[in-house]
């Protein structure tokens, strides 16, 4: 069977799963397809949408990632979703965090509900640290996260899980999927347990328990790696990561001095 005879995610399953979790939030808006999840959540953020209005597509056909890359999000093959957080009455020092905690958000949720063990890899990939797949040396890319600021009150988190791709249809070699890493593909039990496990670390974030902080500090990969960095500017860092800072950022020390990263590419030179 190929992806796009797949089964289509079942609205009527999402909302009894939600309900059995005691989910705060309302129902999750499902497309056939569309060209972003985060511009259509960002429409309605807009519009007045209350948190947690969540919008899960099929297919995407013009998807993002970081510094406006493609997003290959094919029919049937993952778990496209953006959702919707009211940010107004949270620290602005402290959104830098935001995309961190979805991280831990999807970590958590992808070990409940198919059984795979995940790490982070900062700012915004989820990965599995020896991926079963043989398509990479090192870590490989399972799910990625791009939060985009509406206004000072909304953020739209997006996230893209692969969960039944098949080896030729990975969009790079460092990446895999829960199929390929032997994991239960139910999409339904995975953006309920996705969305359950928002509200918990995004109510932590808002009340600044510092407890995602040392769960994104434990399980992040990049602590303690040499890293090439790419800046927004285009100039490169080199330099081993010597921890993440209170505000989420990442520090690099080049032998000489303690480097803060904001934002960058990061790629782990030595794993």
């Amino acid at each position: 069977m190929t992806n796009d005879e797949a089964a289509r995610l079942d609205g009527e399953r999402i909302t009894l799963l939600l309900a059995e979790r005691a989910s705060a939030w309302g129902n999750p808006v499902l497309l056939e397809t569309t060209g972003s999840t985060n511009d259509e959540v960002q429409a309605l953020a807009v519009q007045g949408a209350p948190e947690g209005t969540c919008v899960v597509a099929e297919q995407q056909t013009a998807g993002r990632g970081r510094q406006g890359r493609e997003w290959v999000s094919p029919t049937g093959a993952g778990l496209w979703s953006s959702t919707l957080v009211r940010a107004g009455d949270v620290p602005k020092e402290r959104w830098g965090w935001l995309s961190l905690v979805a991280g831990l958000a999807v970590r958590d949720a992808i070990q409940s509900a198919t059984g795979v063990k995940t790490m982070l890899k900062w700012p915004n990939d989820v990965v599995v640290e020896q991926a079963a797949c043989g398509g990479s040396s090192g870590p490989a890319k399972l799910g990625g996260i791009l939060s985009s600021v509406v206004d000072d009150d909304a953020i739209v988190v997006g996230i893209g899980i692969n969960v039944a791709m098949k080896s030729a249809e990975l969009p790079i070699p460092g990446a895999t999927s829960v199929l390929l890493e032997g994991g239960a593909c139910d999409r339904e039990a995975l953006l309920a347990d996705l969305l359950m496990a928002l509200q918990v670390r995004i109510g932590q974030w808002r009340r600044g328990d510092r407890v995602f902080a040392d769960d994104y500090r434990h399980a992040c990969l990049t602590i303690g790696r040499l890293v090439d960095v790419t800046m927004p500017d285009g100039h490169h860092l080199e330099g081993e990561v010597t921890g993440i800072d209170a505000d989420g950022h990442l520090k690099v020390t080049d032998g000489e001095d303690v480097h803060t990263v904001t934002a960058g590419d990061v790629v782990h030179a030595s794993i």
